[in-house]
């Protein structure tokens, strides 16, 4: 007789993948700064795909233009094509910044994207000035979270040294400045509740990307090419003078190192924004940074998830959840119920990144959504995206949807599962999850 654990182990495909591509990550963390044009490198339908599944998830139109790669552009490369892309792009739509992403099907080839903008800046000197922001995603790498990750870094790269006539500075703000890079685990709701918490203690916040303005689901008279709202171009150029960086998720841990050798400032790396702990840390650390107490809204808010973790602590410690999720939002989620004393009795991450970094009471593995439904019969919850409902049904499951994309579900870039009042909610929607 098999021991299925030993079939699961030794299983060499993957029969429903929970993961999505880098590319999909890279335009995520592109759409998170403002007049910028996102450019795929490679064929129409990868771009059309990333298009037809952010579009899904935020229910916005997703500005993601392509290079277009037909067959006899992948046989003798694409760097002509790559080169007439940012030309027609710059041309044409006359954006701020241009973001370039390349696709499994172009770093295979080995096509050269730093060769190939240099030498487009030879023949157009007039582009010279035009800040062109390259971002090395293939499929093979990992999954949407490495991906944004990059893309971030590179941002940070290009454009925190970038100066441009053409954007005129903003006036000096009297109050100080604090770096937040936001991970993809974060919604638009939760990027602004950050973006709340921090103001709150009197900072400005230099948000990088920052969703919670162009993917907030505000209405929009027409769609554009380029991207509205986000990260300013000039708010590159404040990173200097910030007086602090702090990083939400492990995967961006290496963004904040950039800024902080760059800049000489300090960062901080906070791995979870959800539960009690967590949340207390990124408070206690700004009341240090600001030498202020913490708001009585915030002290309020505590007071509320103290409550509701006394009313409900028989009913979560009795939880046996399945989690399969990118890796920051699976560490995110998992270690809050473990506080609340749930047990976790599968989790499944996208990807390898951070797998041997973050821990919990069980082993943390790499897995797709045939393995959550080989693994999770005996869990009295699943947590995973929408594509979670075959192994949720199958299993006859609730089944609370959570990541990448949740198209199944009305809000959920609205919804803030971060600081007290998000983590409040997300066992609010754990508990009416098992009905």
């Amino acid at each position: 007789m098999i021991n299925p654990t030993q079939e699961i182990n030794t299983r060499h495909y993957e029969g429903n993948p929970q993961k999505n591509s880098p590319a999909l990550g890279a335009t995520l963390a592109y759409l998170g700064v403002n007049g910028l044009l996102a450019l795929l490198h490679g064929s129409q339908g990868c771009s059309s795909f990333i298009r037809l599944q952010l579009s899904r998830h935020y229910k916005e139109p997703i500005p993601l233009n392509s290079t277009a790669l037909l067959e006899d552009s992948v046989i003798f490369g694409g760097w002509e094509h790559l080169k007439k892309g940012i030309a027609v792009a710059a041309d044409k739509y006359k954006p701020q910044i241009i973001g370039v992403m390349s696709t499994g099907l172009t770093e295979t080839y080995g096509d050269d994207m730093v060769s190939a903008l240099s030498s487009l800046r030879k023949e157009r000197p007039d582009l010279e000035n035009m800040p062109v922001v390259l971002a090395s995603t293939p499929d093979y790498m990992g999954s949407m979270q490495e991906g944004y990750q990059r893309t971030v870094e590179a941002l940070l790269m290009t454009l925190a040294g970038h100066s441009n006539s053409n954007i005129h500075s903003a006036p000096e703000d009297s109050a100080p400045s604090i770096v937040l890079l936001p991970g993809c685990h974060l919604t638009p709701g939760d990027v602004d509740e950050l973006k709340e918490v921090v103001m709150d203690f009197g900072f400005r916040p230099v948000t990088i990307p920052d969703l919670s303005i162009s993917l907030d689901g505000h209405a929009e008279l027409e769609a554009a090419p380029v991207v509205q709202g986000g990260t300013l171009l000039e708010d590159f150029q404040r990173l200097p003078k910030c007086k602090a960086c702090l990083s939400f998720g492990l995967s961006m841990e290496q963004a904040g190192e950039i800024i902080r050798q760059a800049h000489q400032i300090p960062h901080l790396n906070f791995p979870s924004l959800t539960g009690l702990a967590a949340t207390d840390a990124l408070v206690l650390t700004l009341a240090e940074l600001s030498g202020k107490p913490v708001p009585e809204k915030l002290l309020r808010q505590r007071s509320r998830l103290l409550d509701t973790l006394a009313d409900y602590h028989g009913q979560l410690g009795g939880l046996k959840a399945a989690i399969a999720l990118e890796m920051d939002l699976l560490y995110s989620l998992a270690s809050c119920l473990v506080e609340v004393g749930a047990e976790i009795s599968v989790a499944l991450s996208a990807s390898q990144a951070g797998i041997h970094q973050l821990s919990l009471p069980i082993p943390i593995e790499v897995g797709d959504l045939e393995t959550l439904e080989e693994r999770a019969g005996q869990s009295s919850l699943i947590i995973a995206n929408s594509n979670g409902r075959q192994a949720a049904g199958a299993l006859k499951l609730p089944h609370l949807r959570a990541g990448l994309p949740v198209f199944d579900r009305v809000g959920y870039p609205q919804k803030r599962w971060i600081g007290y009042e998000g983590t409040q909610q997300f066992l609010f929607d754990t508990l009416n999850s098992l009905g």
